[in-house]
């Protein structure tokens, strides 16, 4: 999944019909101090996930796109200012989902509207739902409507999407399914510019329900992909009591963060500790939680360091590392080479690999780096964040370069006789 671009009609105090378009690789966000950069790195991390739960009581308004393997998606989705009385509820047993009560309704109008492209011969789905009802059209046809009374933000977009899809034709709705499968799990969080993620490491409790031989997460995961299985390999082979220890060793997992983050400091060996918080079993399956992670690194004299005993930019290392074990597809990270190494800087970026990312750093290291090969992909890969007065109101403005820009500063970045960081100064991105 890639996003390509973004339309913020309304947001906070960003500029209304603010446009931007994104690269399927490395994004960065340029600006200075107080211009918010950390504003659309959480914006991004909503979109990207899909969640606007936590925007339910403001008022916005959003347009984004979405590619993925086979199937466009461009979503709207906005929460404005109601036109009209609120209708009554639908009756109970036609309800899709479970009634809210009046709340706010009368205040503010949440409205999705989901446009599928499937490729050839794939048909063309539309979804548009609001307060009071959902509808669908393949090909412009109408598939089907349902009268309800829920709060769409309540739920992310891949959730509507699931369950009033159910009603769809099957050969329409398999494809859903799979676009579901594929996404409802990715929900990159902001790797922040402190160490946010690395006590959220400390904090993370994880759940597993078995059936048979399929397994489910309880929620939302924040674990390293490889790692529910090895989890629940272990349990099943050392058979811990609730309370007991798992140790996962560095070389176990190739290309692990673990195994990464020791390769990196010149640890001879590290060890990561997940306690077994709770193991239930019953007929056709069971239930493990897991939870109170640590770590042990053991330096080339002997000594050993838990995680408490690290570095400040030792913990942002091992947790973007973790971070990145976490995300397969996206990252979104504020202020990445605070505190790192330039080696350790060079490493981050390395890892990138084909991640889609959204950057920002007010340190030049970070665009030592950093490919540029076509302006295109400058226009593309760049974000600068200003603030602008309109109308006695300060508004915050984000736009990618001008073509003219771009041209401009690849030209004089072919050169290759001025480092990027100054180059970005020179022609007012950074």
């Amino acid at each position: 999944m890639k996003l390509t671009k973004l339309h913020i009609h309304g947001y906070r105090d960003v500029a209304p019909g603010t446009g931007l378009v994104f690269s399927p690789g490395l994004n960065l966000v340029l600006g200075e101090n107080g211009t918010g950069r950390t504003t659309l790195l959480d914006l991004l991390s909503r979109v990207l996930a899909a969640d606007f739960s936590g925007l339910i009581r403001e008022e916005f308004s959003l347009e984004y796109s979405l590619d993925f393997p086979g199937m466009d998606l461009h979503i709207t989705v906005r929460n404005t200012r109601a036109t009209g009385a609120a209708r009554p509820p639908s009756r109970e047993d036609s309800a899709l989902l479970l009634p809210r009560p009046l709340e706010a309704a009368a205040e503010l109008e949440p409205f999705m509207e989901l446009v599928l492209e499937l490729d050839a011969p794939g048909p063309r789905l539309v979804m548009r739902a609001d307060a009071t009802g959902v509808s669908w059209e393949v090909d412009g046809q109408p598939a089907y409507s349902q009268n309800m009374y829920w709060s769409l933000l309540d739920r992310t977009v891949w959730v509507v999407l699931f369950m009033t899809a159910q009603r769809l034709e099957p050969e329409v709705r398999e494809p859903l399914k799979e676009l579901l499968r594929r996404t409802f799990l990715l929900a990159p969080a902001r790797f922040d510019e402190a160490l946010g993620t690395y006590q959220q490491m400390g904090t993370t409790q994880y759940g597993m329900e078995m059936r048979g031989d399929e397994v489910f997460p309880l929620g939302l995961m924040w674990l390293p992909a490889w790692m529910p299985g090895l989890l629940r390999e272990r349990v099943a082979r050392e058979m811990p009591p609730p309370g007991g220890f798992l140790d996962i060793r560095h070389d176990e997992v190739e290309r692990s963060f673990l195994a990464r983050f020791v390769a990196l400091n010149g640890f001879t060996s590290g060890l990561f500790r997940v306690e077994l918080l709770d193991k239930r079993s019953y007929e056709g399956g069971g239930r493990l939680e897991f939870g109170r992670f640590g770590f042990r690194f053991t330096r080339r004299d002997g000594a050993v360091l838990t995680h408490e005993h690290l570095g400040h930019g030792q913990k942002r290392l091992l947790s973007f590392l973790y971070y990145l074990d976490v995300n397969g597809d996206f990252v979104i990270a504020d202020e990445l080479a605070n505190s790192l190494h330039p080696r350790h800087v060079e490493a981050c970026v390395r890892e990138l690999g084909r991640r889609q990312s959204f950057l920002t750093s007010q340190n030049p290291l970070l665009f030592e780096h950093v490919p540029l090969g076509s302006a295109s992909e400058v226009r593309a890969s760049l974000i600068h964040c200003g603030t602008e007065l309109r109308e006695g109101r300060e508004w915050k403005v984000y736009a990618n370069p001008s073509p003219e820009a771009a041209t401009r500063l690849f030209d004089a970045y072919q050169r290759g006789d001025t480092p990027l960081a100054t180059l970005l100064r020179t022609h007012g991105v950074w």
